[in-house]
This record gives C-alpha cells, sequence and structure tokens, in this order.
C-alpha cells in the first residue's frame, strides 16, 4: 500500500476517535478530567508513560529494533540464568518481535494507567516526607516500582524468559483486588486497543492460505511467569487496601477475579511431549482458577475473627496467597542456577563464543535441564531445528524449528550483545523420494557458507533395471546411488548423467530414470512455502 494511501487512513482514524472524545467531553462536562486531576499529577499519567517509553527504547535501541524491527536481538536479552545478569536485567523490557512487543505494549498502555490511578501521585492525607511529592511519585517512585518488579518476575520465572507480560499482569493483579469491574472492562478495552493499533499499523489487509507450521496458540505461553506476577499484583493490591483501610464488596471481586483470571489464560496450563506434540490440561487450568479467584476475595474481605490460634480468617487467606508466590520464587531459585551442558555439532558456526547449529532428535535443554517424571509426563523430551548455544552466557535455545525449514525453507538467527550483532542465514534444499525427503541445512555468516547438516539416504521403492536406486545428502551435493555405491551428483536442470547404465534426466523440479523407451519419476525436489516477512 503506497504511504500516503496509509496516511489518510490514520488522519481518518484520529478524526474519527477525537471527534468521538469530543462529543462525550461535552455531554460529560468535566466532572471525568476533575476526577483524573486529583488522582496524576497535571491529570496525566505520567509514570505509565515513562514505563511504557522504557519498553520501547530497549526494543529500538538495544534490540536494534530501529534497524531490524521484525527481526531483533532477543538472544542475548533472554533470562536465561543468574549466571548470566545482563539476560535478567533486561529480560521484561526486551521482546522477540513486533507482535510480541505491541501485544504487551497495548496491554500495558490499558492496565498501567489503572495501576497508577489506584496509586495516586497525591498522598490520602497531609504529610511533608518526600514521597509525598506527586511529582516524585509521579516521575520516579511509578516508574521505580514498574522496573523492580521487571527484574523480579526475570529472576524468579522458571527458566528462559523475555517479556514485560510479567509486569502487565502485575497491573492487572493490582488493579483488580481495589476495582474489580474496572480491571473486568479493561481487558475489554485491550482487545479495542488492539484492533485500533492493528488498523493503524495495517489499514487494508491482503491474506492468501498458506501452510502453517503453528504449535497451539496455548504453546509457549509463560504461564508460571505471568501467575507470578498476578499474584505479586494482588498481594501489593491487598497490603494497598489494609493500608487505607477499605474493603471491597466479596461479590464483585470474586466475579471480578474468575473473568480476569479466564481471560488472561491463566488456566492455560501445558506441556510438550517430543517433537511435535502438545498437551493442554484445560479442565485443572480452570479448577485452580476458581481456587484462586475465592483466595483472591477472601484476603481483603474477610473477618478479622480468630480462625488458627491468633490468626484471623483474613491472615490465612492471605497466607495462601502468598504460599505459591514464595513456592514458585524457591523452585525458581536452583532451575535458573543451572549451567548448560554445551555439545554443538562438529559444523557449527562460531561467532563471539556462540555455536550455532542444526541438530535433530537432540535433548531439549529447556525442559530437561531438570530430570522429573510424573503424572505419566517427563522432561526427558527432545528437539530438532537450528540450536544457538554459548556456555558464557548460559544461553541454550532452538531458534529455527525443523519444520519452519521444512515449510519456508529458511531463516534467520540473530546473536549478538550490547553493541555488537551478527545474522546467521539458514537455508534448507532437499529432494522428496516417494514420501520421504532427502536434504541439506546450509548456515551462511560473513559470505562463509557451512553445511551444518545432511540426512540420511533415501531408497527408491521397487527397482529400476534390477539395480536399487536411493538419493544421498552430503557435503559436495545430492548424489545418485546404485546398490549401496554412490555413482554421480544429481544433474542440474535440464542435464542429464548416465550411471549404471541408467540414464538419469532433470526436467524442471524432477528427477526421472530412463531404461529405454520407459521414463520414471524417482523424486522431486522440495518447494517451500514463502516466509512469514515476504507476506
Amino acid at each position: 500500500m503506497p504511504a500516503w494511501h496509509v496516511l489518510v487512513w490514520w488522519v481518518l482514524l484520529a478524526m474519527a476517535f477525537l471527534g468521538s472524545a469530543l462529543v462525550v467531553g461535552r455531554l460529560d462536562s468535566r466532572r471525568r478530567l476533575v476526577a483524573l486531576r486529583s488522582r496524576f499529577y497535571l491529570g496525566v499519567p505520567w509514570g505509565s508513560i515513562l514505563s511504557l517509553g522504557v519498553v520501547l527504547v530497549v526494543y529500538l535501541v538495544v534490540q536494534e529494533g530501529a534497524v531490524h524491527w521484525e527481526r531483533p536481538l532477543a538472544i542475548p536479552f533472554s533470562a536465561w540464568s543468574y549466571l548470566y545478569p545482563l539476560g535478567w536485567l533486561f529480560a521484561a523490557f526486551a521482546h522477540v518481535g513486533p507482535g510480541h512487543l505491541l501485544s504487551n505494549l497495548t496491554s500495558a498502555a490499558v492496565l498501567a494507567p489503572l495501576a497508577e490511578y489506584v496509586l495516586g501521585h497525591y498522598p490520602g492525607t497531609e504529610t511533608e516526607a518526600w514521597h509525598a511529592d506527586p511529582r516524585i511519585r509521579a516521575f520516579v517512585l511509578f516508574p521505580t516500582f514498574v522496573l523492580g518488579l521487571g527484574v523480579f518476575t526475570s529472576l524468579f520465572t522458571w527458566g528462559p524468559v523475555i517479556g514485560f507480560s510479567g509486569v502487565v499482569f502485575a497491573f492487572a493483579g493490582f488493579v483488580l483486588v481495589r476495582y474489580p469491574l474496572a480491571a473486568v472492562i479493561a481487558l475489554a478495552a485491550r482487545s479495542a486497543v488492539r484492533t485500533v493499533a492493528g488498523a493503524l499499523g495495517e489499514p487494508v489487509a491482503v491474506v492468501e492460505t498458506t501452510a502453517s507450521v503453528s504449535p497451539p496458540w496455548w504453546y509457549g505461553i509463560a504461564v508460571q511467569g505471568h501467575a507470578l506476577g498476578f499474584l505479586a499484583g494482588v498481594l501489593a493490591g491487598v497490603a494497598l487496601l489494609r493500608h487505607r483501610r477499605l474493603r471491597p464488596d466479596p461479590f464483585r471481586l470474586w466475579v471480578g477475579s474468575l473473568l480476569v483470571c479466564l481471560s488472561l489464560s491463566l488456566w492455560a496450563i501445558w506441556w510438550v511431549r517430543g517433537e511435535s506434540t502438545f498437551v493442554l490440561y484445560r479442565a485443572l487450568g480452570v479448577v485452580l482458577v476458581a481456587v484462586l479467584a475465592t483466595l483472591i476475595t477472601a484476603a481483603p474481605t474477610a473477618s478479622d475473627r480468630a480462625l488458627v490460634g491468633r490468626l484471623t480468617r483474613r491472615q490465612v487467606a492471605t497466607a495462601l496467597l502468598v504460599v505459591p508466590l514464595v513456592g514458585m520464587c524457591l523452585v525458581a531459585v536452583p532451575l535458573n542456577l543451572t549451567t548448560v551442558e554445551a555439545q554443538p555439532s562438529e559444523d557449527a558456526v562460531t561467532v563471539g563464543g556462540y555455536a550455532v547449529f542444526y541438530g535433530e532428535d537432540v535433548s531439549n535443554q529447556l525442559f530437561s535441564v531438570v530430570e522429573i517424571e510424573a503424572f505419566g509426563e517427563t522432561t526427558d523430551v527432545t528437539t530438532s531445528g537450528v540450536i544457538v548455544v554459548n556456555e558464557d552466557r548460559n544461553v541454550w535455545g532452538r531458534e529455527v524449528t525443523k519444520a519452519e525449514l521444512e515449510t519456508h525453507g529458511e531463516g534467520t538467527v540473530r546473536i549478538g550483545g550490547l553493541a555488537w550483532s551478527e545474522t546467521i542465514e539458514v537455508e534448507r534444499e532437499g529432494w522428496v523420494v516417494g514420501d520421504d525427503p532427502v536434504y541439506r541445512v546450509h548456515l551462511e555468516h560473513d559470505g562463509e557458507r557451512t553445511v551444518a547438516y545432511a540426512s540420511d539416504p533415501v531408497a527408491v521403492r521397487g527397482s529400476i533395471d534390477g539395480r536399487a536406486v536411493a538419493l544421498v545428502a552430503d557435503e559436495d551435493g545430492f548424489h545418485i546411488e546404485l546398490d549401496g555405491v554412490v555413482r554421480a551428483p544429481v544433474p542440474g536442470p535440464g542435464e542429464s548423467v548416465t550411471a549404471g547404465g541408467i540414464v538419469f534426466v532433470r526436467e524442471d523440479d524432477a528427477l526421472y530414470a530412463v531404461d529405454g523407451a520407459t521414463a520414471v519419476v524417482i523424486a522431486e525436489e522440495e518447494s517451500y512455502a514463502s516466509s512469514q516477512e515476504d507476506r
């Protein structure tokens, strides 16, 4: 779409919302503006603006998103281990791509101002304390609280994590306890904001159906990290209510808790079985959400009557919320102190301490870092694809899956650190013999191309002129094998080669074996869908 078309749509969208806001403003007089000024310095949520600005700067500058918008530098800014401070310092504010970034920013744009509104820039009572200054509360305290919360979620989330979602969930939990209905409405508003953001970014969308390699939408959701942030926000909200001696309506809080927890997919408890099988424990997740909603309701609303010894009902309910939070943190410590057992292949491309290689059926160290078997599941799972390892940074990640290469034939891996980055291009080429592929995977860096992987030979079904024929992939290319002996390279387009008295002809994307007057297709060159970036 031409740039001026996009600009026209932006102007139309701005005029529509501005006009709508002006009409409502006239109908509502100045009451809402007065309410905002009573809570915010000059009526503006400065802390939220600054916090979201930090996230955007990290993406554009630190992750080089301004230059590589679609493929920011994400690997060095993930929280791989306590032994890699750069990761856990930046992980909560970095993102893997524009979709991830915009999803968290739009959610935060709705929830962060509500959380800041609950705190307020003005103290509830007259005081001369330094933190009573609304400018300090707006420009220092709230942003500092957000930054600290981000580092907290990075430190105590299990395994590698990246993204602002833990903080976003903390905002949701904090707002929920004080204003349950507002939290529910905010989640509906989040969907509306995403729709508007999508209209700004892509005013007109043209979509073509293509092959998909996407796992289920819930695979990869950092449920434990989301729960960690959410519980931290809820407990902070409960503490604030007690400090201000406020007690919310129990029924509203219970209904709001159920709706918010379900809308935020806190029920999506999942696991992975091997290469391409995923398990979702939906019913168990919903049961846990119901229990969580009950505890959230009881913590700020239960009576102060003694229940166990000197412990009141409200104290016990709050403790039951603290226990899972502390438990998750205690589990995170040994997990995040583990080190990477790097075993890159001999064909790995090494740059700046990183080893990039292709492997199949290798141990997935994102799950098998600790060997556990329970409830029919195991952490001993494998994976296939392009893997990045860095022992110094305790990095181990599968960056391009085997399925992605099968579908698109190419991929990109970006590695680096503060102030430096390198790009490694991945390409797959192959043939399909019957239903089975024989293929090679290349890694290219700085103009140097390396064959990172060659699959096993694939035999042609039946025989040709009494000979067993197979296709072989190796470092030199693709070859024709007869009776277990490599005889000739696969010919180029429009060319032919003779091996063992059989003529092999390549026309377009097919390889034929010619025996007298008979020509048989023995293999077809792999074809790939356009990449996501092209689409």
